[in-house]
């Protein structure tokens, strides 16, 4: 396969600043390139049309990287639908028009599993992608996301643009949101369990009958797959990025009590509803079409996140 960057490169990473951006950036510097990575306090918005434009016209990256969301856990998206739904369309509305207006070779879009149908019990393939309506609890931000690979399509079949979409499975990792209005899934349960051991708590619900399997995947093995698409993948359909393969919840729980060293007691709210009882996707095409599959561990991802958690807990809990 051919590597489409290198040191001369024009790489723009748009929310290379938060969780899954700042490890593409990471990527890339360690391969000698040095990215645009546009901030809000250096006045750039993308919600702006405008301002959109005049970064794009400022910088003409040759590719673009888009890792920009506003997003949260359940309870977050819950309160504030209105501003994720509005602050993520306009921002994939502006950024790949643009990138397609200044002569980008290539977009390539980050994706949340939320997009998926909701209401779909089982093991996901690509396939399944246009089979359903969304989970009324997360299509504020959701739609917007299946939205953006919509258009993604027209501006290929329209303009001959290349934009490439990479829908995430869960992810986890060092940078995650940790506060409880902001945290989710494996995050807000790692939390839960370094706050009861810090307070002697005597036990940590986990809502539901802690059967249902989910997966997560590690952040920076996320970040490697959008960098191998960047280089060489230039397909219109989306590839997941997942573990093809899951655990249930209790088994989670259990592991990230034994990495935390808590020793009290797993509770189960039953009175909390469990969602789909199995939930995960495959990862067979991006395997055969990059070459890409996830490296780490389970274990070794919950140590690694849990040890930057404790390192920097003021400001991974800060609201």
């Amino acid at each position: 396969m051919a590597v489409e960057m290198n040191e001369t490169t024009k790489v723009a990473v748009l929310g290379g600043g938060g969780f899954v951006g700042r490890h593409v950036v990471e990527i890339l510097r360690a391969r000698g390139i040095e990215p645009v990575v546009p901030r809000t306090a250096q006045g750039w918005d993308f919600r702006d049309p405008t301002n959109t434009a005049r970064f794009f016209d400022a910088n003409k990256p040759e590719i673009v990287i888009n890792c920009a969301a506003h997003q949260g856990g359940l309870a977050y998206q819950r309160i504030h639908p209105a501003q994720i739904y509005r602050d993520n369309m306009l921002m994939g509305l502006n950024t790949l028009h643009e990138a397609w207006r200044c002569g980008a070779r290539k977009y390539v879009n980050v994706v949340a599993a939320c997009s998926y149908p909701g209401y779909v019990d089982g093991i996901l393939s690509e396939d399944n992608y246009w089979d359903g309506p969304l989970h009324e609890t997360v299509i504020a931000y959701g739609f917007t996301k299946k939205a953006q690979v919509v258009q993604g399509q027209c501006y290929r079949r329209e303009h001959g643009f290349k934009s490439v979409h990479l829908i995430m499975t869960n992810l986890y990792g060092p940078h995650e949101h940790f506060h409880p209005d902001r945290s989710h899934g494996l995050a807000a349960l790692l939390r839960k369990f370094v706050e009861a051991k810090r307070d002697g708590s005597p036990n940590v619900v986990v809502w539901g009958t802690g059967k249902p399997v989910r997966e997560w995947l590690f952040v920076k093995d996320a970040a490697q797959a959008i960098v191998a698409a960047a280089d060489c993948y230039e397909g219109e359909e989306p590839l997941n990025v997942s573990l093809a393969g899951g655990l249930t919840i209790t088994e989670l729980a259990e592991l990230i009590k034994d990495i935390v060293g808590y020793g009290g007691e797993i509770v189960y709210d039953l009175d909390k509803p469990d969602g789909a009882m199995v939930k995960t996707f495959t990862n067979d095409r991006i395997k055969k079409a990059l070459g890409w599959t996830p490296q780490t561990t389970m274990k070794d991802g919950i140590s690694m996140t849990l040890q930057w958690l404790l390192e920097n807990w003021e400001s991974a809990t800060a609201k």
